[in-house]
């Protein structure tokens, strides 16, 4: 019965790092894609000048 509960536990932790994992590539993604937005919007702005 014990190795039942470890093997849930197991499964649990394995879903919850993933999840974790996954949020922190999509906010990750999030930020770069404002930088890439921010650098493109300065560089027309030089290009202007």
């Amino acid at each position: 019965m014990a190795d039942l509960l470890y093997l849930m536990l197991a499964y649990a932790a394995f879903w919850i790092i993933s999840f974790v994992f996954i949020f922190s590539i999509f906010s990750r993604q999030r930020k770069l894609d404002e930088e890439v937005a921010m650098l493109k919007q300065l560089l027309e702005t030089q290009s202007r000048e």
